[in-house]
């Protein structure tokens, strides 16, 4: 409708940061620019910049919504860690909101897609939830009730860091512990698998990507298991075991309606996602496991900007509720 407050969604990258207005599960006048990463100061004034380039285009904003690839304390809107961009530390709500004089509000962009998914999947959107995240490292966010689950503080549904294996490899991530999902089901961990088994195998074809490059990449290791590769496709059959444990795990604790599948790895989920829910249904209780529905994502790379300005206009309309139970009570009294 004409008369809906204008609500934008920022996703918040490390190589782009995207704006967009944000309206149900679409996004629309979308702003992209380079995201500088030099600095804190240029990376804020970046985003200002992409922000108001936006506005020009949509009018005023009642609030935005800010995906950012890091842990926040949600009730504070402060960044905790930041891995690839320079904002650990950094009251970012605050500064936002200081910036453009409207609410602000900022969450870990895993959980901005996950919000997105819930919404893209059907009519009427989903209520329940998980979305995993498989790229460098491994991600994710739980949406129950139609909201975000983020623990005490905001820094919960860490789902990338849920050890599978007790005594499996030390974690890539910015985590202590060994044998996580990250650990076993992320682009950095196929990566080193297909590296050490390579090496000891310098007449097969990852082998001699070994012996060319001294290491063997994700890419490398998709292109081989497309072709037949023996070995790439056992390395493959190793992470859809893998992440099959996960997911049934996720499947126990969450009782999701729908469990979502996306990054940069899902693109090659011919080679792992059958046999990842084979494992989960080998695993998951039953009564649990015929309730969940596993696919692929759909919203692409608008995900993090809708899923963000989906975070806004739940936050206004919560606001705008408890304004009006709060205007009620006064009347009455």
């Amino acid at each position: 409708m004409a008369d809906e407050p204008v609500v934008l969604g920022v996703d918040v990258g490390g190589t782009k940061v995207a704006v967009a207005a944000v309206n149900g599960a679409t996004a629309s006048d979308l702003v992209q620019r380079p995201t500088p990463v030099s600095s804190t100061s240029e990376l804020l004034n970046g985003i200002e910049a992409t922000v108001r380039e936006a506005i020009t285009a949509t009018g005023d904003p009642a609030a935005i919504g800010v995906g950012v690839p890091s842990q926040i304390d949600y009730g504070r809107g402060t960044v905790e860690t930041s891995v690839n961009i320079p904002l650990t530390g950094v009251p970012l709500r605050d500064e936002l909101g200081k910036r453009f004089g409207v609410p602000v509000f900022v969450d870990n962009d895993a959980n901005c897609a996950a919000l997105a998914e819930a919404q893209l999947v059907d009519d009427p959107p989903a209520t329940h939830l998980v979305m995993l995240t498989l790229g460098t490292g491994v991600g994710g966010g739980v949406v129950i009730d139609g909201k975000i689950f983020r623990g005490a503080d905001g820094l919960g549904a860490e789902l990338g860091h849920f050890p599978i294996e007790a005594e499996g490899p030390l974690c890539p991530g910015n985590c202590p512990n060994r044998g996580c999902v990250e650990a076993l089901c992320s682009g950095t961990a196929l990566e080193r698998d297909a590296t050490e088994h390579a090496k000891d195998l310098p007449r097969t074809r990852l082998g001699n990507v070994y012996g060319e490059k001294g290491t063997v990449s994700g890419p490398d290791v998709v292109s081989a298991a497309e072709d037949g590769d023996t070995d790439a496709l056992l390395l493959f059959e190793r992470f859809g075991r893998y992440l099959g444990v996960a997911i049934s795990g996720y499947v126990n604790v969450f009782q999701p309606h729908i469990f979502v599948i996306g990054g940069g790895l899902s693109r090659a989920s011919g080679l792992f996602l059958e046999r990842a829910i084979a494992e989960a249904e080998s695993r998951a209780l039953p009564a649990l496991w015929k309730r969940v529905d596993v696919h692929l994502a759909r919203g692409g790379a608008d995900a993090g900007v809708i899923g963000a300005g989906l975070l806004a206009a739940q936050e206004i309309g919560r606001d705008t509720q408890r304004s009006a139970a709060t205007t009620s009570t006064e009347g009455r009294a």
